[in-house]
């Protein structure tokens, strides 16, 4: 009104018509206003006349701004703002409800809605410009709160006209919870959208609205854009802007909990199913009548012998089961504080009056207006007859026991010593096995001695007897003849005697390193092609005795840090096992065959194989075992094989395994380390 007013003011000043009083009404308007007036020229852009808003708003009192630009004052926040508008104002004469911001003279900005006309004054037409601008600062503040609360709300809010039902706003929990975005729901109504199933409800709350002026707590069916049906309680006001009636609505989904609260009651009808049909005797109560009722399941109206028609929810107390009452008072205060209690032996009373020993748990539950214990009981009297009946037993069998343990102490003892006399027996056994090997490589060996041995006494007699015929000859006389032939005899001799000697102490020197290595287990570096020679040539004499062919295949170079005695052994008993049990103590031709490879650049692999009648399935996994011999009363003692594994997996560090299939022949696979382990000292 007031800018209308002004407006006709100026539109009716003229130079000839103006009179004191209707200038003087206009001043006291134009200076009296809170809006900011200025009259500015056209031509260039000078304020001639303001008044006390311009303060308010610019921060510039009247008296500096007259005489000088809006430019010169920067008072224009966007000075594009202003050539827009003053194109409009020359196309249009007017502008309306413009937004612009007007700068502070402090540096703050202020949103403000600006009104502006061209007038004529001094009777020039459009010569000067009126602006009229109101500060809507703290309007927008607000405003933008609002619409910050409205956005950020988790229900979903929409605006809608009354006069064609068209929404006019509507914020995101709208889009979340019908799925139609906010571009899509501006200008569209509930029918256009098919959001409002029920019209009847939707012309009941519009009436609402319209006459009482708003709707609350009213339940509806609110169908989304895919077509999902959600329920929604429904909040509605009508408001007033200018002249249009609006109406605000807010739609809360409770689809979630109401199918929680449908899962809730369904849930609390299956316990009270559950609680009703348990065969174990059940009870609740709660503190919202201060515990003086309590709710019995049928299994404890049987247990108990009472009336469920004349008894359900009588407490305890009313009903005289509690032996000790002090009891139940102790039970309740735990229950009450949250202790879940287990297993409380306890005495009640039958309705009979029988007394029962019972096993009693509870759990408390906390909810919004009570809290309640549920409890169990379980009859455990017999259970506790049995267990004195239990205990007198046990006091018995306590005194058996401690007779059975002495005897068994005493058999215990006499077992350890049998044992021990076992183990004796046992290292007896494997010594003796030891020094039999060693007897039988001495045998051989004197066997083996012996050939040489006698030629060479042989020679050395024959040699004897040609020196005394060739004295007798240099004593009478010799021929050149004579001379000749002693010589050839005593070179043949000698011959003789070199070639037998050499392989007797050959003989002798392979014997002593066997034996030495054999007594000693000295640990030395050797080579293995070397060492397995040496035990097969010591072996040459049971050998000869068999109708078996042993061959060697060792790889050159393979160099053992290791124990070579223990070694031959192995080997010996290898050869000598294959000897005996595939080939019937050597009575049947065969071959044996030692291959020696490197298996990586810190093992080797060792195979022992025969072509021997081999070993039975049944009989594979047993053969290291001690006193184990398919050879048992026939000079089979069970332990060469033992004593092989004892060495290789013990003092050479390897592993030992055996393969055969019956009639073709075992094989026997040595993994060695090229370094033996350190050797651990035994007592």
């Amino acid at each position: 009104m007031l800018i209308s007013r002004l407006l006709a003011g100026f539109k009716r000043i003229s130079p000839s018509s103006r009179s004191g009083d209707s200038e003087g009404k206009f001043e006291r308007i134009f200076h009296a206003s809170t809006d900011w007036i200025v009259i500015t020229r056209v031509s260039d852009r000078v304020i001639v006349e303001a008044n006390q808003g311009m303060e308010t708003i610019a921060g510039y009192p009247p008296s500096e701004v007259l005489g000088h630009s809006m430019a010169e004052l920067n008072v224009w926040v966007h000075p594009e703002q202003r050539i827009k508008l003053m194109n409009e104002l020359l196309r249009t004469g007017a502008v309306r409800n413009a937004v612009v911001q007007f700068r502070h003279r402090d540096g703050s900005a202020r949103d403000c809605i600006l009104n502006a006309t061209l007038v004529a004054l001094h009777g020039c037409k459009h010569s000067h410009v009126l602006w009229i601008a109101r500060d809507v600062t703290e309007q927008n503040a607000v405003y933008k709160q609002f619409r910050a609360a409205f956005q950020l709300t988790p229900d979903a809010m929409l605006m809608a006209r009354v006069s064609d039902g068209c929404f006019v706003e509507v914020n995101t929990a709208f889009e979340e919870i019908t799925g139609w975005h906010r571009n899509q729901a501006i200008g569209k109504t509930f029918d256009t959208l098919d959001i409002w199933l029920d019209t009847q409800q939707r012309a009941e709350i519009f009436h609402l609205i319209q006459t009482q002026g708003a709707a609350h707590d009213h339940h509806m069916l609110l169908k989304t854009r895919n077509g999902e049906l959600r329920d929604v309680m429904l909040h509605a006001a009508g408001f007033e802007n200018g002249d249009e009636s609006y109406m605000f609505f807010v739609l809360r989904d409770v689809t979630d909990a109401r199918l929680a609260a449908n899962a809730l009651q369904k849930s609390e009808a299956r316990f009270s199913r559950m609680f009703d049909l348990s065969p174990l005797p059940m009870g609740y109560l709660s503190d919202a009548d201060e515990f003086s009722s309590t709710q019995w399941n049928q299994a404890w109206f049987k247990a108990f012998g009472f009336d469920p028609s004349a008894s359900q929810g009588q407490s305890g107390l009313a009903l005289n089961i509690w032996v000790n009452q002090r009891e139940r008072s102790d039970w309740l205060e735990r229950s009450v504080r949250g202790e879940a209690i287990d297993d409380l032996e306890l005495q009640l009373r039958r309705a009979d009056g029988e007394l029962r020993w019972i096993s009693m748990s509870s759990r408390s539950f906390v909810e919004p207006t009570r809290t309640l214990v549920l409890f169990t009981f379980f009859d455990t009297t017999e259970r506790r007859h049995h267990q004195e009946e239990i205990l007198a037993l046990n006091t018995q069998l306590e005194a058996r026991v401690a007779r059975r343990t002495a005897d068994l102490q005493d058999t215990n003892a006499e077992l350890s010593q049998a044992l021990e006399t076992l183990k004796m027996a046992k290292d007896q056994l494997v010594q003796s096995e030891k020094l039999a090997a060693l007897g039988s490589l001495v045998a051989g060996v004197a066997h083996e001695l012996n050939t040489p041995v006698g030629n060479g006494l042989t020679t050395a007699s024959s040699l004897d007897y040609r020196v005394q015929e060739f004295t007798a000859l240099f004593d009478n006389g010799m021929k050149r003849s004579d001379l000749r032939n002693f010589l050839d005899s005593t070179r043949q001799a000698a011959d003789i005697l070199i070639r037998n000697l050499s392989r007797a102490g050959a003989l002798v020197e392979s014997f002593k390193q066997i034996a030495v290595d054999q007594t000693s287990s000295q640990r030395r570096q050797f080579f293995l092609s070397t060492a397995v020679s040496e035990i097969l040539l010591t072996l040459q004499p049971s050998i000869r005795q068999s109708a078996c062919v042993v061959s060697a295949d060792v790889a050159d170079g393979l160099q053992l840090d290791s124990y070579p005695g223990p070694l031959g052994q192995v080997l010996t008993n290898l050869i000598n096992n294959a000897i005996v049990h595939g080939f019937d103590s050597g009575r049947s031709a065969g071959n044996i065959k030692i291959h020696a490879e490197a298996m990586d650049e810190n093992h080797i692999v060792l195979l022992v194989c025969d072509s021997g009648r081999g070993i039975q399935a049944a009989d594979i996994g047993r053969v290291f075992e001690p006193f184990f011999t398919t050879r048992l009363g026939q000079g089979g003692s069970g332990l060469g094989l033992h004593i092989v594994h004892n060495i290789v997996t013990g003092l050479l560090g390897g592993h030992i395994d055996a393969s055969s299939r019956a009639g073709e022949g075992a094989t026997f696979s040595l993994r060695l380390p090229m370094i033996a382990p350190a050797q651990i000292t035994r007592e």
